[in-house]
């Protein structure tokens, strides 16, 4: 078996040749690329194929659908969660694996019931269908618009919410296949996020991969796979251990707390604002809970993962105390006035702005840190545009051209992958446009047939957006492992073209970012399908068939929780906050709408300078390799990433402990013990990854039936204190001293 550094290094060597003879792509950033990415997957990523391997089986589709329906309606139940989580495919990748083999071993063989061993290339199907099952984006705006206790709309039917969440999921895929000889051919587009997948699967059916370097360990990767899927702690915060939560009684200024005081002891202004995990923006707080690490961190290269934290530290602990420190915005004082909440929905006017509620409490104010969280969403956008277009606007016009002439293009055969999919009949593009066609006009008869009441044009134009963000996204997710997405965007516009239609651009939100979301997931899946040798149709079919069972059952879970769940949703621990925050949304880019906050005039224009800024930063570090020195490294310096702000409404944990995991496993034992690297990592994170599933769904179900337990931590008072620097939180206050929330209940935290 040849090793994964051989491999490696014969893929280098042809890559060299290649540039030698083709001088005009010496510096190519795409070339220059596919030599580290070749160092970090060829040591898991099968080496041969055999296409006459059963994929597309009555095992794997009934497996696959079994999977879906269960982790569909678990997800969207699961969504109504006042913390909300989703149970991953990783744990039908798990449990799937016995049934297999049961499957295979029970029932006679040499037939189609059974065509015989379980193999690797039926459990990918199944993994893209039960990947199919978290929960639509679509059902945001169904619950925000059917929801009794939100707009009420009893005029939208079960079909009717079904139809917008089937097209708002389907939408995205036709252009998805039209950009796979951007996304999923090239080499260096090689999609961190899906190592883990290719880990796992790698580990638990037998194929030839590159062999690791050296024979110190000899543990098999599944063994080592079982043995690390362990429960962990979660959270703690060193410097609420070092100041301490308060002294009883203790009343904070400026927290929103108003008059009260707890008799436990509240923590001092400094961990409102640092200390905490929960709130403000935990500055140096630890994880110990792999939910908030993910095998992201240990997969993705260390650059990207560098970037990314570095930006969020430098938002988030240094920007973010400074706005609150300078009051920039003059929210302190009157987040500790305590008022009367006013809600600006006419419901009688299809939910549009109520002007006279509005103009009672004008201008409204929103946090320093929610306001540096749309201000980087505005960097981010178009610095993605930027980067992408400097860097590798070369390969993307020569791509486009041999796409145009129908002819192979040269860099992608490099590939080992690409030159073995040829043994499978690759999906023309008419197909994918002619399914697009097909979405596209499902979409406008929902639009206009609905009481979603979005303008028909809308829809093109919502395709317009996608066609031109899916590149940019796409590359930098390809290459990073950290995903962008296009919600602000899509608010902001069409809060702008119509504007106190709050019905209307929550659809549009919906539509626009859900389309990217399922264009550049299908792509991520088809390099799966490249790196694991998966037939292109049956991977397209499989996403499809899984799409349409999910919007089917998550549809029906929706319903039923909304409808047939008793008194669940009035126990605390079910208050659908995320879908409250998609209604608040409404409140703010719908029924305000985007000009009175941001227009000329309002109090955060200056935010708008953000769009202009983010253009003209990814110039710096290609103007320094152009001019200055040349260098690899350079195009490192991604400032789409480093504008990639979390935000807030989540524990504030996600910084030291990722960074040190990423330093550890992508420098440290990289370097240093490279055995360890491409035996076991991979396999750990993933791993990781089952394991806190696993314990996540225990805990739910622990929740589900009231079985008590402790929680213990700094924070365990704050139920009723609301905070200034809770970005989600939309706790408004105005300049007349009255709060305001958009129908968000009392007890934000």
């Amino acid at each position: 078996m040849t090793s994964a550094d051989q491999i490696a290094a014969e893929e280098s060597k042809k890559v060299a040749e290649f540039i030698a003879t083709h001088p005009d792509l010496e510096g190519d950033v795409e070339l220059e690329d596919i030599s580290d990415v070749e160092d970090r997957i060829d040591f898991i990523v099968p080496q041969t194929d055999d296409p006459s391997t059963p994929v597309f089986t009555v095992r794997s589709i009934t497996l696959g659908t079994f999977w879906c329906i269960l982790l569909s309606f678990a997800n969207t139940a699961l969504s109504f969660r006042t913390n909300a989580f989703a149970v991953g495919a990783n744990v039908a990748i798990i449990l799937s694996y016995p049934m297999g083999l049961f499957w295979a071993k029970a029932l006679p063989s040499g037939n189609i019931i059974n065509p015989g061993p379980f193999s690797l290339k039926e459990h990918v199907l199944i993994y893209i269908m039960a990947s199919c099952s978290g929960q639509p984006y679509g059902i945001d705006n169904v619950v925000a618009q059917v929801m009794p206790d939100l707009m009420g709309n009893v005029s939208i039917t079960f079909i009717q919410a079904f139809a917008f969440v089937l097209v708002t999921q389907f939408l995205g895929y036709g252009m998805s296949g039209l950009t796979r000889r951007f996304l999923v051919k090239p080499t260096a587009m090689w999609w961190p996020g899906i190592m883990a997948t290719v880990a796992i699967m790698t580990s638990f059916h037998k194929v030839e991969t590159g062999e690791a370097t050296g024979n110190r360990y000899t543990w098999s990767r599944f063994k080592v796979f079982w043995i690390a899927s362990q429960p962990f702690l979660q959270t703690v915060s060193i410097l609420c251990v070092f100041t301490g939560n308060g002294r009883q009684g203790d009343v904070v200024p400026q927290t929103g707390g108003g008059i009260r005081s707890n008799p436990a002891g509240i923590p001092t202004a400094f961990n409102y604002i640092a200390a905490s995990t929960t709130n403000g923006v935990g500055l140096l707080g630890l994880t110990f809970d792999w939910t908030y690490v993910t095998s992201t961190y240990v997969t993705s290269p260390l650059w990207a993962v560098s970037v990314f934290i570095g930006g969020s530290i430098f938002f988030q602990w240094i920007l973010t105390p400074i706005f609150f420190a300078l009051d920039i915005w003059g929210i302190n004082n009157k987040m500790t006035e305590d008022g009367n909440y006013v809600y600006f929905y006419n419901a009688s006017d299809n939910y549009n702005l109520n002007i006279t509620a509005y103009n009672d409490v004008a201008p409204v104010h929103i946090t320093g840190f929610f306001a540096l969280t749309y201000a980087t969403s505005f960097l981010a956008i178009t610095a993605s545009i930027s980067h992408v277009v400097l860097w590798y606007g070369k390969d993307i016009y020569r791509q486009t051209m041999n796409a145009f002439r129908q002819i192979r293009d040269e860099v992608d055969a490099l590939d080992k992958h690409v030159k073995m999919m040829e043994a499978y009949p690759e999906i023309p593009d008419w197909a994918y446009l002619g399914f697009l066609a097909i979405t596209t006009v499902a979409a406008v008869l929902v639009s206009v047939f609905t009481p979603f009441n979005m303008p028909w044009w809308a829809i093109f134009f919502n395709i317009f957006l996608c066609a031109i963000f899916i590149l940019p996204f796409g590359v930098i997710q390809a290459i990073s492992g950290f995903s962008l997405g296009l919600n602000v965007l899509t608010e902001f516009v069409i809060g702008l073209m119509i504007p106190g239609q709050t019905v209307a651009v929550m659809a549009f939100k919906s539509w626009g970012t859900n389309n990217l979301i399922q264009a550049l997931a299908l792509s991520q899946d088809l390099k799966l399908g490249q790196y694991l040798h998966i037939p292109p149709f049956a991977m397209v079919f499989a996403q499809f068939w899984g799409t349409l069972i999910n919007a089917i059952v998550s549809t029906a879970a929706c319903w039923y929780m909304m409808f047939n769940s008793g008194e669940l949703l009035k126990d605390p621990n079910w208050r659908y906050n995320g879908y409250q925050v998609f209604y608040s949304a409404g409140g703010i880019w719908g029924a305000i709408g985007p000009q009175r906050f941001f227009g000329i005039g309002s109090l955060y224009q200056g935010l708008l300078w953000c769009f202009l800024v983010g253009a003209i930063a990814p110039a710096i570090p290609w103007l320094a390799n152009k001019y200055v020195a040349k260098s690899s490294h350079w195009h490192l310096i991604n400032f789409p990433l480093f504008f990639s702000l979390a935000g807030a409404g989540y524990n504030q944990c996600t910084f030291v402990v990722p960074l040190l995991v990423s330093w550890y496993c992508q420098h440290y034992l990289y370097k240093n013990n490279r055995e360890f690297f491409q035996k076991y990592v991979y396999v750990i994170g993933s791993a990781f990854d089952a394991g806190s599933g696993l314990m996540s769904l225990v805990g739910s179900i622990l929740a589900v039936a009231d079985a008590s337990y402790n929680d213990y931590g700094c924070e365990y008072y704050l139920d009723w204190v609301k905070i200034p620097l809770l970005l989600e939180s939309h706790v408004f206050s105005t300049l007349r001293g009255k709060s305001l929330a958009a129908s968000w209940p009392r007890s934000i935290t």
